[in-house]
């Protein structure tokens, strides 16, 4: 069988040959598995636990590490120690991993460009590693985008400009394995919100979810890591500001087709997915909101069905009561002083299971020095230090996640009691919403942080400030999320 090299890592267990390792197995082809080392097998203490503990056991299969002295087949004191291995290994990968985004952030802080490709308009210099120069073949391309966005030239229009005068877009010029015949207006769009065209390297814009986990998602744009002047630039930086200011007013002049205040806002109750505005009828104009999961056969959510002018009209309502009620400061007064007293007391009672695990996990750390100290003094032997030391370190860890979920508990009642907490800039976005009949869909993404739908059309209304939820919580005493 002929497979393509490529690296694969011992954090995932979904290589090529394990695969195939995996489907002899299951076709009883193989009855004993043998690696050099535990490590070989893979880095994921949980995944290699189970393959060793549960898999390999349930098929008849033999594992031997060969270095590490474990066979599973035999009753051996080796055996007993595989999971302090794995858990060594995992941490040793994790820190491999530290170790090379530590360094690879330090390239992104001295403007060094660590992208695989370069961008259309330039190339990696064949002298200095890591540093962009200009691709005289193409540079002239990027010029006339910008030259003729600024001289009032739309997306489409300038793709088909480029399509018609016969220029290559950029992946059939770089040779890419997905190659475009013609310009698309997206990578247009793209290259003119690009600081690299004006000598700015911006990188550490997506992260990893996880060492283990080849996912990235996007970060926020104040964490990019931005150096200015790193390279040479083909636009100009005035041309490049103008060409923002034309993109800005365009985004702000653009309407809907339909004017949905609440779109982007409005999350299913049940499973947590945002739920979509569709329209239906002849003229299109009737909106209902539903979840993706009501559809289908399987219809594995039931939230669907639900006229959204009726909603967003039941929504508007409950929060002009909501900062009316704020905005009258004898009734916000009688409200936090309810909650204060009671807050308060829900904290003395976290705190005080606070204190007590906390005492608990310096208990359990004090037992684990001695036992460590006694096994270097040779009072106990290594069998009885790591079957003891592994007992103590499963309380310890249960104590920790128990620690700091009452810690989270702590911060949320604690800021529930903070009226104060961003006053000035609630009361600032309240002025602005009851100034107007019809809210903007600014203000009320500002106001709002979201709101939510269930099977039985109730409504949960999620707000950016504290004290407008303390408001809400009162309110919702007196029947505040209703049925529609």
């Amino acid at each position: 069988m002929n497979i393509k090299m490529m690296e694969f890592h011992g954090t995932t267990f979904d290589r090529p040959n394990f695969n195939r390792m995996l489907q002899d197995i299951e076709y009883k082809k193989i009855d004993m598995v043998i690696t050099k080392d535990l490590s070989r097998l893979g880095r994921d203490y949980i995944k290699t636990g189970y393959y060793i503990e549960n898999y390999f056991p349930e098929k008849n299969v033999r594992y031997v590490s060969i270095l590490d002295g474990i066979d599973t087949f035999l009753d051996s004191t080796n055996n007993d120690v595989t999971p302090f291995k794995a858990i060594i290994n995992d941490m040793y990968a994790k820190d491999i991993s530290k170790k090379i985004k530590g360094v690879m952030r330090e390239k992104e802080l001295k403007g060094e460009y660590l992208g695989s490709i370069a961008p259309y308009g330039y190339k990696k210099s064949a002298i200095y590693k890591n540093k962009l120069e200009i691709d005289k073949n193409v540079a002239y391309v990027i010029e006339k985008i910008f030259d003729l966005y600024l001289h009032g030239n739309g997306l489409q229009k300038i793709s088909n400009i480029l399509d018609k005068e016969g220029i290559d877009p950029p992946s059939k010029y770089l040779g890419l394995k997905h190659q475009r015949t013609t310009w698309n207006p997206k990578s247009i769009r793209a290259m003119l919100v690009n600081e690299v065209y004006i000598g700015n390297t911006v990188q550490n814009k997506c992260v990893s979810v996880s060492y283990k986990v080849k996912k990235r998602k996007q970060k926020n744009e104040d964490e990019y890591i931005r150096v200015e002047n790193t390279h040479e630039p083909i636009i100009e930086k005035d041309i490049f500001i103008k060409a923002q200011e034309i993109l800005k007013s365009k985004k702000s002049l653009s309407t809907p087709k339909h004017n949905e205040l609440l779109k982007g806002l409005i999350f299913c109750h049940n499973c947590g997915r945002q739920l979509r505005i569709c329209y239906r009828g002849k003229n299109k104009k009737i909106g209902y909101i539903d979840c993706s999961l009501a559809r289908g056969k399987d219809k594995k959510c039931k939230t669907c069905n639900y006229n959204y002018n009726k909603f967003e009209n039941n929504v508007l309502h409950n929060i002009k009561d909501i900062v009316n009620t704020f905005c009258d400061k004898n009734a916000l007064k009688l409200i936090y002083e309810k909650n204060k007293d009671s807050y308060s007391t829900l904290i003395k009672v976290e705190e005080e299971k606070l204190l007590n695990i906390k005492n608990k996990i310096e208990d359990v750390s004090k037992k684990l020095d001695k036992m460590y100290m006694d096994n270097l003094n040779g009072i106990i032997t290594n069998d009885d230090y790591f079957r003891y030391s592994r007992d103590f370190i499963e309380q310890k860890e249960k104590l920790i996640k128990n620690k700091n979920n009452i810690q989270d508990k702590i911060k949320i009642l604690q800021n529930k009691i903070q009226i104060n907490q961003d006053k000035e800039k609630a009361d600032k976005v309240i002025e602005e919403f009851l100034k107007f009949e019809n809210p903007s869909k600014k203000i009320l993404f500002e106001l709002i942080d979201r709101i939510e739908l269930d099977e039985f059309k109730n409504i949960y209304i999620y707000f950016n400030f504290s004290e407008l939820n303390i408001v809400k919580e009162q309110l919702s005493n007196m029947n505040f999320i209703e049925s529609a």
